[in-house]
């Protein structure tokens, strides 16, 4: 598997520019959410070492699940192309098959994982963004300006996650497993606007 994340900043974006569908909307959505996360850990590093010794330990907790959160961003900048990929190929295949019903199957499979992949990373932003904004109320000074930064591009990549985990659900044949999707897509906009409301 290609690791995009190997790539420099400027290869990276060559490789996006280019005519090729790989790297796209799903891989930059992880990209964005990595500097969203990157810039609030920045902020945490930054901020906690004026804290008390008994204000420290919350401040802690919340830089080690942005770490984790960021390792795992990282995975689907990598992953993404290649579960895209899997999409257009069972397109392929599935014009060699007669059965429309193996048919619909083998492609709704396909785009159920490129769902979950990116529904996963939608929660998985919404959860470190209530995190970070945890943290305003923390830190003070102009690195709260960097702070503000990192929300709205862990705002920019839920939206983009969610439009991309949605998309395939759009296209999927099987009545049921199109009714999970939405579902699950309605509870990640409940989640995503229950942080939004608890920050105002």
């Amino acid at each position: 598997m290609k690791k995009y994340t190997a790539l420099s900043l400027s290869r990276y974006l060559a490789q996006l520019s280019s005519d090729k569908p790989v790297p796209g909307g799903g891989s930059v959505s992880a990209y964005v959410a990595c500097l969203g996360i990157g810039l609030a850990e920045m902020v945490t590093a930054i901020g906690i070492r004026k804290l008390s010794e008994e204000s420290k330990s919350d401040v802690h907790r919340t830089l080690r699940l942005l770490q984790k959160a960021k390792k795992d961003a990282l995975q689907v900048v990598n992953i993404d192309p290649k579960v895209y990929q899997a999409v257009m190929n069972s397109y392929k295949k599935a014009k060699k098959i007669s059965d429309q019903g193996k048919k619909n199957r083998l492609i709704d499979e396909a785009l159920e994982n490129s769902f979950r992949l990116q529904a996963d990373l939608a929660l998985l932003v919404t959860m470190v963004k209530r995190a970070a904004e945890s943290l305003g109320g923390v830190f003070r000074g102009s690195i709260t300006n960097d702070l503000g930064i990192s929300l709205k591009l862990l705002e920019a990549a839920f939206h983009g996650a969610y439009d991309t985990a949605r998309i395939n659900a759009v296209y999927m044949k099987d009545p049921q497993r199109k009714a999970r999707a939405e579902q699950a897509l309605e509870e990640l906009q409940r989640r995503f606007k229950t942080s939004d409301a608890s920050r105002s």
